[in-house]
């Protein structure tokens, strides 16, 4: 990766405000909660082409091969399964999501999820977003400032053999700049705010799941 990113830049002379943590905050969440997670193989899916939404897949599934009792597919065996990955989902229309149990993909989507699920085998698909990456300058009231990252994380747990989706991602993450000059860290440290939002929805996953991998 080259660790380019695009993102809007935005000037928040405000005092300070956590970006993370404001409004809704679930790395994981099932749609209903009696519905029980089987362990059983996985396929983290990135939902478009974006650099940080194919960095934030290629995390997830780091942290799920090394912390889960889930078989995960590789990015690249996904790749070499499908032929042509990542895929650019149509996002479904903010209007006709459900607030409550969000499928973040349109309707038409899910016969291309179906397609790919034929080709990986797997009992479930992680499809996974990213949005609003910015770069964000936030005034002090006393004077001076800070340059922070931000990003939205979307997801969907989709459920094979009967084709649903049963759970939801949807939270936002922040890491301030570790360095005073824009460009000269600014890849390393979203590349850090990504991997610590797949971090934590791995946690949410496998605890809902109670798919730790057992201590040796």
């Amino acid at each position: 990766m080259n660790n380019r990113f695009s993102f809007r830049i935005c000037f928040a002379f405000i005092v300070v405000v956590l970006l993370a943590g404001c409004g809704v905050h679930k790395p994981f969440a099932l749609f209903d909660e009696t519905t029980q997670v089987k362990k059983g193989s996985v396929a983290v899916i990135s939902g478009d082409g974006s650099e940080a939404t194919v960095m934030l897949s290629r995390y997830l599934t780091e942290e799920l091969r090394q912390k889960s009792a889930f078989r995960v597919l590789s990015q690249e065996e996904i790749e070499r399964k499908l032929g042509k990955y990542p895929v650019d989902l149509k996002r479904a229309a903010p209007e006709s999501i459900d607030v409550d149990k969000p499928v973040w993909y349109a309707k038409g989507e899910k016969a291309r999820l179906d397609g790919m699920q034929a080709k990986l085998k797997t009992d479930y698909l992680f499809v996974v977003w990213t949005s609003d990456l910015q770069r964000v300058f936030v005034r002090y009231q006393n004077g001076g400032g800070k340059v922070s990252y931000y990003a939205g994380i979307l997801g969907n747990l989709h459920e094979y053999p009967r084709s649903r989706t049963i759970a939801y991602s949807n939270f936002g993450n922040s890491k301030d700049q570790s360095c005073c000059l824009f460009g000269k860290s600014e890849g390393d440290d979203i590349n850090a705010l990504l991997k610590d939002s797949a971090e934590e929805m791995a946690e949410k996953f496998l605890s809902v799941a109670k798919a730790e991998k057992p201590a040796k």
